[in-house]
């Protein structure tokens, strides 16, 4: 009997201790900056806001450190992958503001995508994650059919680090123009 009077109060404060962490805290203010967020594999949202930030490496990425990429065929703030692509490289879309580290505000907005989501954009170009990436820090879907790149704190395509523009794998192989819409780079 004795034992169980010690077990009892030891699992009341361990279950204390997990519903704790369920009640998280609320930010005031719009100060987001260092902040972890839940996220769903397909959007990254905090109560309906995307958060952007800049890598060890100076690439954009995710609350989860998952690379950000931009797509040369879109046109500023007019995303074009849609269908199969989309399934590919999953857009970022928000239903609230974009919050930001490390990256000038101005240069972050939104564009309607055909299904009406708003997809986030940088310097106007709309942002994507590529569904090769596993784990935070991959650069797998860098230079993929040579319109794919991660994208820089300015929306452009990331530079390498010795500061040249950022060169796409050979394409000659490539047969089909609409190739790099849904082929990973391991396709080339």
């Amino acid at each position: 009997m004795a034992t169980r009077h010690v077990l009892w109060p030891a699992g009341v404060v361990v279950t204390l201790v997990a519903l704790s962490g369920c009640a998280g805290g609320g930010a005031s203010g719009q100060d987001y900056s260092g902040q972890a967020y839940a996220t769903s594999e397909a959007v990254n949202e905090h109560a309906g806001h995307a958060f952007l930030k800049v890598s060890a490496v100076g690439v954009v990425v995710d609350a989860q450190g998952q690379t950000l990429y931009r797509f040369d065929e879109d046109k500023p703030s007019a995303p074009s992958c849609d269908g199969e692509c989309a399934a590919t490289w999953p857009p970022v879309v928000t239903a609230g503001d974009v919050m930001v580290e490390g990256i000038d505000q101005g240069l972050v907005g939104t564009a309607e995508r055909q299904d009406g989501t708003l997809q986030v954009t940088l310097g106007g170009w709309p942002l994507y994650r590529f569904s090769g990436d596993e784990i935070p820090g991959d650069l797998k879907g860098h230079g993929a059919g040579g319109t794919w790149f991660a994208s820089s704190p300015d929306g452009k395509r990331a530079q390498s680090p010795d500061g040249a523009p950022t060169q796409a794998p050979d394409t000659a192989r490539r047969q089909d123009p609409d190739a790099a819409r849904t082929q990973a780079p391991d396709d080339y």
